[in-house]
């Protein structure tokens, strides 16, 4: 998701941990891809560092500022950057964002939630563990509560390929952006935005995609499990739902979805984000319909870009931009990490980490004791270059204030983080990072990166591959 400003709030976000102020002013507003003059805004479009103004749009494709563009780093004000009439640029890169969780388990580590056994067995966020015992993201977790067949023999590889079409099974183009990994047994599952009726710059809710398969490559659509019929309070043309994430909780035997909810436009907000909050759904399986359960300001604080984390003993957190409450508030510089109630409903209490960083689409995983989490800057559609802290106790921290860039070309070719998968292989453990790579000009076409992270000498990085290949059974990553 895209942190926007109002002008009438005063001073905005800043990217990379530097200071800002003011909002941008003319008509139009930036896409995340950049802004060329004439043309609707896209979402967000802030820039790191100060304000932007002036004519003839903002950031080109890339990031680049147009003419009278963007000052060093310019920030959007609620309802987004401004150029005199900038509208999206070709392209489109890496705020959208939410996070994704991450970890999974090494040699040795144990299964994290999703027991194989007993009704509504634990699950991780999504399941296995990562190294040292620690829950991943994606991970497994029993059918609905109960035990996973036995699996077929032999080895599944998954080619990855970042150049050509994200097609589902029918030969449709996948429409599940910002989104989220579960495995269930032998199977992933993929939830995310449908932005097949978002065919400009904006993100209006449409649906959220569950698509399923058993080699991260061929991918079936089975369900749109949230959608405008979903409950009447979610048909409403200005609705907006983001980073959609699903975890199970094995005492409630319910899989329990949290999304970033929002308005594009409300009283005083100028056609910005309007509410700021938190959205959760339920369902007692994994790809039926979803209950709406509430929407709300977690901790009442201001809650735009998120993602979920679960530790082996069951243990939630619910992780997101934020900043002080209110309607259109918060000034969305912080990091906050929410523990949640046993039924993963509400929030309990709150731990700020990652203080005035202006960062959003975090992922997280955990490897050899240690948490990370990557996140982007917050540029609108435009992209920028993917970071990660590390935390060598929790998921609360302590977090260094040091970020580790990945990626090459500044903008970590285009993409912005959604999650990290972890492939717990007999041989080792890979973790992917897998991305939106955002089309302000028209979000339903927009697409996707995946690429696999690699450690050495306590750092991680990630090099480009057009095609790829992974052993899901072994956990070796072979390059095309």
């Amino acid at each position: 998701m895209i942190v926007k400003c109002n002008a009438a709030l005063g001073p905005s976000l800043l990217a990379m941990l530097l200071g800002f102020s003011g909002c941008s002013s003319g008509a139009g507003g930036s896409g995340q891809g950049g802004s060329v003059s004439g043309g609707a805004s896209g979402r967000g479009g802030e820039t790191s560092g100060g304000a932007t103004s002036g004519s003839g749009g903002v950031s080109a494709k890339g990031g680049a500022a147009g003419s009278g563009g963007s000052g060093n780093g310019g920030e959007s004000g609620a309802g987004g950057r401004s150029g005199n009439g900038g509208a999206s640029g070709t392209g489109g890169g890496s705020a959208g964002g939410a996070t994704g969780s991450g970890g999974a388990s090494g040699v040795g580590g144990t299964t994290s939630a999703g027991g194989a056994t007993g009704k509504g067995g634990a699950v991780g966020t999504g399941g296995a563990n990562g190294i040292d015992g620690a829950a991943g993201s994606g991970g497994t977790s029993a059918i609905d509560g109960g035990s996973c067949p036995a699996s077929a023999a032999g080895d599944v590889t998954a080619t990855i390929n970042n150049t050509g079409s994200w097609n589902d099974s029918t030969g449709t183009h996948i429409q599940a952006h910002g989104g989220g990994f579960i495995k269930v047994c032998d199977t992933w599952y993929w939830f995310g935005e449908d932005k097949t009726l978002n065919t400009n710059g904006t993100g209006n809710f449409h649906a959220v995609s569950c698509y399923a398969s058993k080699d991260l490559t061929t991918w079936e659509h089975r369900n749109s499990v949230v959608t405008t019929q979903t409950n009447t309070v979610l048909n409403n043309s200005n609705l907006i739902i983001e980073r959609p994430k699903v975890i199970y909780n094995a005492s409630t035997n319910l899989y329990v979805m949290w999304a970033h909810w929002d308005m594009e436009s409300c009283s005083g907000a100028s056609g910005g984000y309007c509410d700021s909050e938190a959205v959760v759904f339920t369902s007692p399986t994994i790809d039926g319909n979803y209950t709406y359960v509430d929407h709300f300001q977690p901790g009442g604080n201001g809650s735009r870009d998120c993602n979920l984390w679960q530790d082996p003993d069951g243990t939630a957190y619910f992780v997101s931009t934020g900043g002080p409450g209110g309607n259109a508030a918060g000034d969305f510089r912080d990091t906050e990490v929410y523990l949640l109630s046993s039924d993963y409903l509400t929030v309990k209490s709150t731990t700020k980490i990652w203080a005035n960083d202006t960062l959003e689409a975090y992922a997280f995983w955990k490897a050899n004791g240690d948490y990370y989490g990557v996140s982007s800057g917050q540029t609108g559609w435009a992209p920028n270059q993917a970071r990660y802290l590390t935390s060598t106790g929790s998921i609360t921290g302590p977090w260094n204030t040091n970020f580790t860039f990945l990626g090459a070309n500044g903008s970590t070719w285009n993409s912005q983080p959604t999650y990290v998968i972890p492939i717990v292989g007999s041989q080792t453990t890979t973790y992917i990072y897998a991305s939106d790579i955002w089309n302000s000009n028209n979000l339903s076409l927009s697409t996707y990166l995946w690429l696999p992270l690699t450690y050495s000498n306590g750092t991680w990085s990630l090099s480009y591959s057009a095609q790829w290949s992974i052993n899901l059974t072994t956990g070796v990553v072979s390059t095309n």
